[in-house]
C-alpha cells in the first residue's frame, strides 16, 4: 500500500494543504551570485562541507534545490534576527518532524519500501552528526543545517508522514487487533469506506434532483 495515493480523508488533506501563511516557515532565501559570503559567525563555511551537504540532500529528494554558503549565510543571519521564542520554534518543527520519521522507521506496525527506510535512515544520520556543516554546538544556528535539511527534503517524505500520523491516530482511537498487516488493512479499509462514502456525496451534491441517472458504483469486489 506504501507509494500508492493517500488513504487519508480528503477535507482533511485539503485543510492542511489551504494553510498559506506559516508563521513558522524557514525559506531558503535567493541565491546571489555576486556575493561570496561564507560565514556564519566565527564558523567558516568550507566548500567540501557544502558540497557533502548537497549530495545528501540531493540523494534523500533529487527534485530539492541545491544550497550555497552564501545562502546559509543569509538565513543564518535572518534567523538571528528572528525573536528567540520564535527562532527555537522554527528549527523545532523541523526537528519535530524527523523526530515524527524515526518513530515510523522504529514502528513494527508500519510498511515502508527499502528505498524509503534507507532515505529516512540517512537524513536521520545526518540529524544525530554533531560536527556537520554547521556544529551542533553553536548558539542558537547549530541545528540551522539540520532544520534546512529536513526543510528541503521534506516532500519526499511529506505522504508518507501524514499517512502514518494518521494510521497512529487511527490505532490509538480504534484499537484494531490482530497483526501488524491486519491492522494496517483495518486502516486503510476503513480511510477507502471513508473516501468513497465522501466521493458518492459529491455525485449526489452534483446531480440535478429531477431526471438524474442513476449513482454508479465506485468499487466492484470480484
Amino acid at each position: 500500500m506504501r507509494g500508492e495515493s493517500s488513504l487519508r480523508p480528503l477535507p482533511r488533506e485539503s485543510a492542511m494543504l489551504s494553510t498559506f501563511h506559516d508563521p513558522l516557515a524557514l525559506r531558503l532565501p535567493p541565491e546571489s551570485p555576486d556575493s561570496r559570503r561564507r560565514h556564519v559567525g566565527d564558523l567558516a563555511l568550507e566548500e567540501t562541507a557544502v558540497a557533502r551537504f548537497n549530495a545528501l540532500l540531493a540523494q534523500l529528494d533529487p527534485n530539492a534545490p541545491r544550497v550555497t554558503a552564501d545562502q546559509l549565510v543569509t538565513l543564518a543571519r535572518w534567523l538571528q534576527e528572528q525573536p528567540r521564542e520564535r527562532a527555537v520554534a522554527i528549527l523545532a518543527e523541523r526537528l519535530r518532524r524527523a523526530e515524527h520519521l524515526r518513530r515510523m522507521l522504529n514502528d513494527g506496525d508500519w510498511e515502508l519500501d527499502a528505498e524509503l527506510r534507507e532515505r529516512s535512515r540517512l537524513l536521520i544520520s545526518y540529524l544525530h552528526e554533531v560536527n556537520d556543516l554547521i556544529p551542533d554546538d553553536l548558539p542558537l544556528v547549530g541545528h540551522l543545517d539540520d532544520a534546512l535539511l529536513v526543510e528541503l527534503a521534506w516532500p519526499a517524505f511529506r505522504d508518507q508522514s501524514l499517512d502514518y500520523g494518521d494510521f497512529c491516530a487511527f490505532r490509538k482511537q480504534e484499537q484494531p487487533r490482530g497483526t501488524a498487516a491486519e491492522r494496517r488493512l483495518a486502516w486503510e479499509s476503513t480511510r477507502l469506506a471513508e473516501l468513497a462514502l465522501l466521493q458518492q456525496r459529491r455525485d449526489v451534491r452534483s446531480r440535478p434532483y429531477a431526471g438524474g441517472q442513476p449513482l454508479q458504483a465506485l468499487f466492484r469486489v470480484s
